[in-house]
């Protein structure tokens, strides 16, 4: 499954990476995205601008990317969890805001995670849920239906 993961800057890494938990790794690249999604969808909707949740981890994301993260250890090891997050760093190193929206930022599975244990794995977890909370909260989604009236 190539899971779409929202976007980021390139953030040079304070720590060198083999200093990091693969779980930090994660943050990092996820919170790279989802700052470079937030340009993109502001780009093509001016009036998403200050309404766009932090790209930053809350509570509620940090749980939800911790349960995924664990729960994908869990089932393969810690091997495969961290080829995955490489994959996505290298990945995110070429990335652009444009590529997000026309879904260029996709990653496989960790190797031995299928596309419907992932799917489960996310649901579970709340993932896409808290995303759509944020934005909720944040009022993006709200300005959003109005731009497509």
């Amino acid at each position: 499954m190539r899971a779409c993961l929202a976007p980021l800057i390139v953030l040079a890494l304070a720590t060198p990476v083999a200093a990091q938990s693969t779980l930090d790794r994660l943050e990092t690249v996820a919170v790279a995205m989802n700052g470079m999604m937030n340009e993109a969808l502001i780009a093509e909707i001016p009036a998403l601008e200050g309404r766009m949740p932090a790209p930053e981890w809350d509570a509620p994301m940090r749980a939800a990317y911790t349960c995924m993260h664990d729960a994908y250890v869990a089932e393969v090891g810690p091997g495969p969890v961290a080829d995955m997050v490489t994959r996505m760093e290298q990945e995110l190193a070429t990335l652009t805001p444009e590529d997000l929206l026309n879904g260029g930022a996709a990653v496989e599975n960790p190797e031995g995670i299928s596309d419907d244990q992932a799917l489960e794995i996310v649901g579970t977890c709340r993932l896409m849920d808290v995303f759509m909370e944020r934005m909720a909260a944040s009022g993006a989604i709200e300005m959003m239906m109005q731009q497509q009236q």
